[in-house]
């Protein structure tokens, strides 16, 4: 098609509709992230996003801020409309039809199979002409934590970690010390903030004894922190354990460890710390995929993980990592025991200079859930902080 003024004003309504829906960020999951942008005549008449789960969808959002009658324009949205109605708002499509709406231009078809084509079909049945695939991979990577989870009954992972100059990841000997500075340590607690869990494992827990918490920032969701940890070396004295009033805690180990650790399962279970076994493999060590499957039926969308080398080298050796976060900071370690980052296989999507830090984010493109080379909603809300935008 030739790229003429209708067609550019075409994509861009989706790309608006794209925009307006990483607003939602943090606070629709599990469901997923939906703009709509209605159009008549041209011009923007209503639109909407899904701002909060449980709260009303894009689609009646963007309707019910129309600034005139909505009936024979076209609403550009992400996500196919829903027509489902066993969840906890009514469905979209019947607000679409009594609209009188002329067209709907869909981004991609929802994966939900309640859904799955047959909100399109009920519009086109109901006289509406429906276009799909406008822009449809990048409508795709917008909400690929959803296709994880729907698709693939997992979580969608993030790895995270700071390096310095010459690639450590922690001092001498493995010390916990700080490698970066406020901005890029506040990008981290919103990151948290904006996820369902956080995982470490067993040796960040003992070494670092870290808290976990979103602190630097008001958190939108209260993360179960969680702790892979085989031979379960998680200290009933350890700052996780000691604040599950700050929200749960988690950790996995194998049921022979929690055999042989009654008493110490025991403290931590009093403490209201869960523990967890999940099944082992011949080296005694819990298969990831395990883990994976155990949070996706805790129905945790992003799962962040803050790891170790050895445990970042896992993840991505088991390609089972869709996204990486690297903060690299212009300080030198310079010490030959300390410990390295682990290699990253696949070159970083986008950049964010982050005070004297810059953060590189990496989407693997062997990952089931990549479609487009897109920076992740996360890294476009941390792109709009930097330039001072409200949106």
């Amino acid at each position: 098609m030739t790229p003429d003024a209708t067609h550019i004003d075409h994509r861009d309504w989706m790309l608006r509709s794209i925009d307006l829906a990483i607003g939602g960020r943090g606070r629709v999951e599990p469901n997923p992230m939906v703009g709509c942008v209605i159009v008549k005549d041209n011009r923007v008449i209503g639109q909407g996003r899904h701002e909060v789960f449980g709260g009303p969808h894009a689609e009646p959002m963007a309707l019910d801020a129309c600034s005139e009658s909505p009936a024979g324009a076209t609403a550009y949205v992400t996500l196919e409309p829903c027509v489902h109605t066993n969840k906890k708002t009514p469905p979209c499509v019947p607000r679409l039809i009594a609209a009188g709406l002329a067209r709907v231009v869909v981004g991609c078809v929802d994966p939900n199979p309640p859904v799955a084509g047959a909100g399109i079909a009920a519009l086109r049945n109901s006289g509406i002409a429906v276009e799909t695939g406008l822009l449809e991979e990048h409508c795709r990577q917008l909400n690929a934590p959803y296709f994880a989870t729907t698709a693939h009954h997992r979580p969608y992972v993030t790895l995270k970690w700071a390096q310095s100059a010459d690639g450590a990841v922690a001092g001498a000997n493995g010390r916990p010390i700080p490698i970066t500075a406020d901005a890029a340590n506040r990008a981290v607690h919103a990151l948290r903030g904006r996820c369902d869990a956080i995982l470490i494992g067993g040796q960040t827990a003992t070494g670092d004894d870290p808290l976990l918490t979103a602190r630097l920032v008001p958190p939108l969701r209260i993360p179960l922190r969680s702790v892979l940890s085989a031979k379960l070396c998680l200290s009933p004295d350890s700052r996780l354990a000691q604040s599950t009033d700050s929200g749960p805690v988690l950790v996995y180990c194998t049921q022979s460890s929690l055999d042989g650790n009654r008493a110490r399962a025991l403290m931590l279970e009093r403490q209201r710390v869960e523990v967890q076994a999940l099944p082992s493999d011949e080296h005694g060590r819990i298969p990831l995929p395990a883990a994976l499957d155990d949070l996706h039926r805790r129905s945790v969308t992003h799962l962040l993980i803050e790891p170790g080398p050895a445990l970042a080298a896992g993840f991505l050796a088991a390609n089972l990592a869709d996204r990486v976060w690297v903060f690299h900071s212009p300080k030198r370690i310079d010490d030959p025991t300390a410990p390295r980052a682990a290699a990253v296989p696949f070159a970083p999507t986008a950049r964010l200079q982050l005070g004297a830090d810059l953060l590189t984010e990496h989407l693997n493109p062997r990952s089931p859930v990549f479609f487009a080379n897109d920076p992740s909603p996360d890294l476009r809300l941390l792109q709009l902080e930097a330039h001072g935008s409200n949106s």
